[in-house]
């Protein structure tokens, strides 16, 4: 039985003695220098990305003023633009009134002649607009 263990002791040993002959660093230099690249390649993605993150806020801030620039026309285009809404509705409201007082005077006088959609040809238009028009305010 000694010479069973002292074989199987002898083999183990050789086993282990090609473990140690290994060259750990010659066997993990390629994986030194893929990290190495890897390293390499990230610092150079940084750096990108930190010149792409300087150029935006650059045009951020450069048309951020050219905005703020800009302002006060944008608010005086839209008071003209409410003011001329407010001049549409009230036309509408003008004319609508004119229709109804038309419809009782011809009512009034027995008239057949339907004079009155001559003074405003777009009512269907303005009334279908304005109907749309306060349905989306009143939504809001």
């Amino acid at each position: 039985m000694s010479e069973k263990c002292a074989a199987t002791l002898q083999e183990m040993a050789n086993d282990y003695t090609a473990f140690a002959t290994i060259d750990i660093d010659a066997d993990l230099k390629g994986v030194h220098e893929t990290v190495e690249e890897m390293q390499l390649h990230l610092e150079e993605f940084i750096s990108i990305l930190g010149m792409l993150q300087a150029k935006g806020d650059k045009v951020i801030t450069a048309n951020m003023s050219r905005f703020l620039s800009l302002r006060p026309q944008v608010n005086q285009l839209c008071k003209r633009i409410d003011a001329l809404d407010y001049f549409i509705r009230r036309v509408n409201i003008d004319l609508t009134i004119l229709e109804t007082n038309m419809e009782i005077i011809e009512s009034t006088f027995n008239s057949s002649d339907k004079r009155y959609p001559m003074l405003n040809p777009f009512s269907v238009f303005l009334r279908s607009y304005f109907r749309k028009s306060q349905h989306l305010i009143y939504r809001h």
